[in-house]
Protein backbone atom coordinates (compact mmCIF):
# COMPACT_ATOMS: atom_id res chain seq x y z
CA UNK A 1 0.00 0.00 0.00
CA UNK A 2 1.17 3.55 -0.74
CA UNK A 3 2.61 5.00 2.47
CA UNK A 4 0.59 8.22 2.17
CA UNK A 5 -2.59 6.17 1.73
CA UNK A 6 -1.77 4.23 4.87
CA UNK A 7 -1.32 7.51 6.75
CA UNK A 8 -4.72 8.69 5.50
CA UNK A 9 -6.31 5.49 6.81
CA UNK A 10 -4.53 5.91 10.14
CA UNK A 11 -5.84 9.47 10.46
CA UNK A 12 -9.32 8.17 9.69
CA UNK A 13 -8.91 5.59 12.46
CA UNK A 14 -7.60 8.20 14.91
CA UNK A 15 -10.65 10.39 14.27
CA UNK A 16 -12.88 7.36 14.84
CA UNK A 17 -11.15 6.58 18.14
CA UNK A 18 -11.52 10.20 19.22
CA UNK A 19 -15.26 10.19 18.51
CA UNK A 20 -15.70 7.10 20.66
CA UNK A 21 -13.50 8.55 23.39
CA UNK A 22 -15.56 11.75 23.48
CA UNK A 23 -18.67 9.58 23.72
CA UNK A 24 -17.08 7.93 26.75
CA UNK A 25 -16.52 11.31 28.38
CA UNK A 26 -20.08 12.46 27.70
CA UNK A 27 -21.40 9.27 29.25
CA UNK A 28 -19.28 9.43 32.41
CA UNK A 29 -21.62 8.87 35.39
CA UNK A 30 -21.96 11.48 38.11
CA UNK A 31 -23.63 9.16 40.63
CA UNK A 32 -23.65 5.44 41.46
CA UNK A 33 -24.73 2.93 38.83
CA UNK A 34 -26.08 -0.53 39.65
CA UNK A 35 -25.25 -3.98 38.32
CA UNK A 36 -28.22 -6.33 38.76
CA UNK A 37 -27.37 -9.98 39.35
CA UNK A 38 -27.92 -13.04 41.56
CA UNK A 39 -26.65 -13.46 45.11
CA UNK A 40 -24.42 -16.33 43.96
CA UNK A 41 -22.88 -14.13 41.27
CA UNK A 42 -22.34 -11.36 43.84
CA UNK A 43 -20.11 -13.64 45.90
CA UNK A 44 -17.95 -14.46 42.89
CA UNK A 45 -17.75 -10.87 41.64
CA UNK A 46 -16.63 -9.47 44.97
CA UNK A 47 -14.24 -12.28 45.89
CA UNK A 48 -12.47 -12.17 42.54
CA UNK A 49 -13.04 -8.47 41.75
CA UNK A 50 -13.91 -9.66 38.26
CA UNK A 51 -16.86 -9.05 35.97
CA UNK A 52 -18.04 -11.42 33.27
CA UNK A 53 -18.52 -9.56 29.99
CA UNK A 54 -20.97 -11.33 27.65
CA UNK A 55 -20.57 -11.33 23.87
CA UNK A 56 -22.92 -8.78 22.33
CA UNK A 57 -23.75 -11.43 19.72
CA UNK A 58 -25.28 -13.58 22.48
CA UNK A 59 -27.28 -11.06 24.49
CA UNK A 60 -30.72 -11.97 25.86
CA UNK A 61 -32.44 -9.74 23.32
CA UNK A 62 -31.43 -11.00 19.88
CA UNK A 63 -32.91 -7.86 18.29
CA UNK A 64 -30.60 -5.55 20.20
CA UNK A 65 -27.89 -5.11 17.56
CA UNK A 66 -30.27 -5.13 14.61
CA UNK A 67 -31.46 -1.60 15.48
CA UNK A 68 -28.01 -0.04 15.10
CA UNK A 69 -26.99 -2.26 12.21
CA UNK A 70 -30.19 -1.34 10.39
CA UNK A 71 -29.53 2.39 10.69
CA UNK A 72 -25.91 1.98 9.62
CA UNK A 73 -26.94 -0.13 6.63
CA UNK A 74 -29.51 2.46 5.52
CA UNK A 75 -26.90 5.23 5.67
CA UNK A 76 -24.37 3.15 3.74
CA UNK A 77 -27.00 2.36 1.10
CA UNK A 78 -27.92 6.03 0.73
CA UNK A 79 -24.26 6.93 0.33
CA UNK A 80 -23.86 4.20 -2.31
CA UNK A 81 -26.67 5.73 -4.33
CA UNK A 82 -25.31 9.29 -4.26
CA UNK A 83 -21.51 8.94 -4.34
CA UNK A 84 -19.16 8.58 -7.32
CA UNK A 85 -17.80 5.36 -8.76
CA UNK A 86 -14.59 5.42 -6.70
CA UNK A 87 -16.52 5.53 -3.42
CA UNK A 88 -19.07 2.96 -4.62
CA UNK A 89 -16.27 0.39 -4.99
CA UNK A 90 -15.79 0.68 -1.22
CA UNK A 91 -19.46 0.91 -0.23
CA UNK A 92 -20.92 -1.82 -2.44
CA UNK A 93 -19.59 -4.85 -0.48
CA UNK A 94 -20.59 -3.20 2.80
CA UNK A 95 -24.15 -2.66 1.58
CA UNK A 96 -24.35 -6.20 0.17
CA UNK A 97 -23.33 -7.57 3.58
CA UNK A 98 -26.82 -6.94 4.99
CA UNK A 99 -26.23 -8.94 8.17
CA UNK A 100 -22.80 -7.37 8.74
CA UNK A 101 -21.23 -10.83 8.64
CA UNK A 102 -17.82 -9.31 7.96
CA UNK A 103 -18.00 -7.31 11.18
CA UNK A 104 -19.21 -10.27 13.20
CA UNK A 105 -16.42 -12.46 11.87
CA UNK A 106 -13.72 -9.89 12.61
CA UNK A 107 -14.63 -8.11 15.85
CA UNK A 108 -16.53 -9.09 18.96
CA UNK A 109 -17.60 -6.75 21.73
CA UNK A 110 -18.39 -7.99 25.24
CA UNK A 111 -20.63 -6.12 27.64
CA UNK A 112 -21.32 -5.77 31.35
CA UNK A 113 -24.41 -3.64 31.99
CA UNK A 114 -25.24 -1.07 34.65
CA UNK A 115 -28.50 0.76 35.30
CA UNK A 116 -30.25 3.11 37.68
CA UNK A 117 -31.00 2.40 41.32
CA UNK A 118 -33.98 0.21 42.17
CA UNK A 119 -35.30 -0.20 38.62
CA UNK A 120 -38.28 -2.59 38.58
CA UNK A 121 -37.59 -3.97 35.11
CA UNK A 122 -33.90 -4.51 35.85
CA UNK A 123 -34.93 -6.55 38.89
CA UNK A 124 -37.19 -8.65 36.71
CA UNK A 125 -34.83 -9.09 33.78
CA UNK A 126 -31.41 -9.46 35.41
CA UNK A 127 -31.77 -10.23 39.13
CA UNK A 128 -33.78 -13.42 39.39
CA UNK A 129 -37.17 -11.73 39.03
CA UNK A 130 -36.42 -9.64 42.12
CA UNK A 131 -34.78 -12.31 44.30
CA UNK A 132 -31.23 -11.12 43.52
CA UNK A 133 -29.17 -8.04 44.29
CA UNK A 134 -27.93 -4.80 42.72
CA UNK A 135 -24.33 -3.75 43.31
CA UNK A 136 -24.00 0.03 43.54
CA UNK A 137 -20.72 1.39 42.18
CA UNK A 138 -19.55 4.99 42.47
CA UNK A 139 -18.40 7.11 39.50
CA UNK A 140 -14.70 6.51 40.18
CA UNK A 141 -15.16 2.84 39.35
CA UNK A 142 -16.02 3.75 35.76
CA UNK A 143 -13.24 6.30 35.24
CA UNK A 144 -9.59 6.19 34.32
CA UNK A 145 -6.84 7.61 36.49
CA UNK A 146 -5.46 9.74 33.64
CA UNK A 147 -7.83 11.49 31.22
CA UNK A 148 -5.60 10.66 28.26
CA UNK A 149 -6.19 6.98 29.04
CA UNK A 150 -9.95 7.41 28.66
CA UNK A 151 -9.99 5.75 25.24
CA UNK A 152 -11.85 2.81 23.74
CA UNK A 153 -8.69 0.99 22.70
CA UNK A 154 -8.14 0.20 26.37
CA UNK A 155 -9.08 -3.27 27.56
CA UNK A 156 -12.38 -1.96 28.90
CA UNK A 157 -14.15 1.33 28.29
CA UNK A 158 -17.41 3.06 28.97
CA UNK A 159 -20.41 3.12 26.66
CA UNK A 160 -23.41 5.24 27.65
CA UNK A 161 -26.42 3.92 25.72
CA UNK A 162 -28.41 6.48 23.72
CA UNK A 163 -32.00 5.79 22.71
CA UNK A 164 -34.01 6.57 19.61
CA UNK A 165 -33.42 6.80 15.88
CA UNK A 166 -32.32 10.49 15.68
CA UNK A 167 -29.40 9.99 18.09
CA UNK A 168 -28.39 6.75 16.38
CA UNK A 169 -28.40 8.36 12.92
CA UNK A 170 -26.08 11.14 14.07
CA UNK A 171 -23.65 8.61 15.54
CA UNK A 172 -23.62 6.31 12.51
CA UNK A 173 -23.53 9.13 9.95
CA UNK A 174 -20.27 10.44 11.42
CA UNK A 175 -18.31 7.28 10.56
CA UNK A 176 -19.94 6.86 7.13
CA UNK A 177 -19.27 10.47 6.12
CA UNK A 178 -15.70 10.30 7.41
CA UNK A 179 -15.00 7.15 5.38
CA UNK A 180 -16.45 8.66 2.20
CA UNK A 181 -14.36 11.82 2.52
CA UNK A 182 -11.17 9.85 3.25
CA UNK A 183 -11.61 7.66 0.16
CA UNK A 184 -12.28 10.71 -2.01
CA UNK A 185 -9.13 12.33 -0.66
CA UNK A 186 -7.02 9.25 -1.41
CA UNK A 187 -8.22 9.20 -5.02
CA UNK A 188 -7.77 12.97 -5.43
CA UNK A 189 -4.15 12.63 -4.30
CA UNK A 190 -3.53 9.81 -6.79
CA UNK A 191 -2.70 7.27 -4.08
CA UNK A 192 -4.88 4.42 -5.41
CA UNK A 193 -3.81 4.19 -9.04
CA UNK A 194 -2.64 0.59 -8.66
CA UNK A 195 -5.35 -2.02 -8.16
CA UNK A 196 -3.39 -3.71 -5.37
CA UNK A 197 -2.95 -0.37 -3.54
CA UNK A 198 -6.66 0.36 -3.77
CA UNK A 199 -7.61 -3.10 -2.54
CA UNK A 200 -5.29 -2.93 0.46
CA UNK A 201 -6.41 0.60 1.35
CA UNK A 202 -10.13 -0.19 1.16
CA UNK A 203 -9.63 -3.38 3.18
CA UNK A 204 -7.86 -1.41 5.93
CA UNK A 205 -10.51 1.32 5.87
CA UNK A 206 -13.28 -1.26 6.28
CA UNK A 207 -11.51 -2.90 9.23
CA UNK A 208 -11.12 0.46 10.97
CA UNK A 209 -14.72 1.37 10.18
CA UNK A 210 -16.12 -1.88 11.59
CA UNK A 211 -15.10 -1.06 15.16
CA UNK A 212 -17.07 2.19 15.33
CA UNK A 213 -20.08 0.75 13.50
CA UNK A 214 -20.21 -2.06 16.04
CA UNK A 215 -19.57 0.27 18.98
CA UNK A 216 -22.36 2.57 17.81
CA UNK A 217 -24.68 -0.43 17.42
CA UNK A 218 -23.87 -1.64 20.94
CA UNK A 219 -24.46 1.79 22.48
CA UNK A 220 -27.65 2.82 20.66
CA UNK A 221 -31.07 1.25 21.15
CA UNK A 222 -34.67 1.70 20.15
CA UNK A 223 -36.83 4.03 22.25
CA UNK A 224 -38.65 0.99 23.64
CA UNK A 225 -35.58 0.26 25.80
CA UNK A 226 -35.22 3.81 27.13
CA UNK A 227 -36.48 2.77 30.56
CA UNK A 228 -33.15 1.01 31.12
CA UNK A 229 -31.05 4.22 31.11
CA UNK A 230 -28.19 1.81 30.58
CA UNK A 231 -24.44 2.28 30.76
CA UNK A 232 -22.10 -0.45 29.60
CA UNK A 233 -18.57 -1.44 30.29
CA UNK A 234 -17.28 -2.85 27.02
CA UNK A 235 -14.33 -4.92 25.91
CA UNK A 236 -13.33 -5.69 22.31
CA UNK A 237 -11.46 -8.53 20.64
CA UNK A 238 -10.07 -8.68 17.13
CA UNK A 239 -11.09 -12.27 16.42
CA UNK A 240 -8.15 -12.70 14.05
CA UNK A 241 -5.84 -11.98 16.97
CA UNK A 242 -7.80 -12.03 20.25
CA UNK A 243 -6.02 -10.30 23.13
CA UNK A 244 -8.50 -11.37 25.80
CA UNK A 245 -9.16 -15.05 26.52
CA UNK A 246 -12.61 -16.10 25.33
CA UNK A 247 -14.45 -18.52 27.62
CA UNK A 248 -17.53 -20.66 26.99
CA UNK A 249 -17.12 -19.87 23.29
CA UNK A 250 -19.38 -22.61 21.84
CA UNK A 251 -22.45 -21.56 23.85
CA UNK A 252 -22.34 -17.99 25.22
CA UNK A 253 -18.90 -16.42 24.74
CA UNK A 254 -17.59 -14.21 27.51
CA UNK A 255 -14.39 -12.66 28.80
CA UNK A 256 -13.55 -12.35 32.48
CA UNK A 257 -11.79 -9.07 33.27
CA UNK A 258 -10.39 -8.08 36.70
CA UNK A 259 -11.71 -4.81 38.16
CA UNK A 260 -9.15 -3.71 40.75
CA UNK A 261 -11.20 -0.62 41.71
CA UNK A 262 -14.34 -2.64 42.47
CA UNK A 263 -14.19 -3.12 46.25
CA UNK A 264 -13.09 0.44 46.90
CA UNK A 265 -16.06 1.85 44.98
CA UNK A 266 -19.02 -0.25 46.15
CA UNK A 267 -21.53 2.23 47.55
CA UNK A 268 -24.16 -0.29 48.67
CA UNK A 269 -25.65 -3.66 47.85
CA UNK A 270 -29.42 -3.53 47.44
CA UNK A 271 -31.61 -6.57 47.97
CA UNK A 272 -34.32 -7.23 45.41
CA UNK A 273 -38.01 -6.81 46.26
CA UNK A 274 -38.50 -10.59 46.54
CA UNK A 275 -35.32 -11.37 48.50
CA UNK A 276 -35.89 -12.92 51.92
CA UNK A 277 -34.15 -12.39 55.27
CA UNK A 278 -31.88 -15.39 54.73
CA UNK A 279 -30.64 -13.91 51.46
CA UNK A 280 -29.98 -10.58 53.15
CA UNK A 281 -27.99 -12.28 55.91
CA UNK A 282 -26.01 -14.14 53.27
CA UNK A 283 -25.17 -10.91 51.46
CA UNK A 284 -24.06 -9.31 54.74
CA UNK A 285 -21.75 -12.28 55.34
CA UNK A 286 -20.31 -12.07 51.80
CA UNK A 287 -19.44 -8.41 52.33
CA UNK A 288 -17.96 -8.98 55.80
CA UNK A 289 -15.89 -11.96 54.63
CA UNK A 290 -14.42 -9.80 51.87
CA UNK A 291 -13.36 -6.94 54.11
CA UNK A 292 -16.36 -4.71 53.39
CA UNK A 293 -18.09 -4.31 56.78
CA UNK A 294 -18.93 -0.66 56.10
CA UNK A 295 -20.84 -1.32 52.88
CA UNK A 296 -24.57 -1.06 53.58
CA UNK A 297 -27.07 -3.73 52.61
CA UNK A 298 -30.22 -1.91 51.61
CA UNK A 299 -33.65 -3.11 50.51
CA UNK A 300 -35.62 -2.23 47.38
CA UNK A 301 -38.38 0.28 47.97
CA UNK A 302 -40.71 -2.12 46.19
CA UNK A 303 -40.06 -4.80 48.81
Amino acid sequence: MHRRAEKLADRFNFASVQRMAKGNERGAPTGPLFHYTSTAALAGIIASETFWFTSVYHMDDDQELSFGFGISHALLKAALEREDANVRVFLKPLVEDVGFTRIRNRFEFYSASFGQKDDSRQWTDYAGDGTGVAIGLGPKFFGFEKKEDYKPEEETFLGKVEYGEPAAKIRHAAIVDSAVQTIKQAHKQGLLLKAEDEEAFLHLMAAYMYVEILWNSVTTKSDKWSHQIETRLLAVNDLKNPKIEIKNAPARPRVEIPQPRLKANITEVMMGPKADDAARANVRKILDDNGLPDVQVTVSAAA
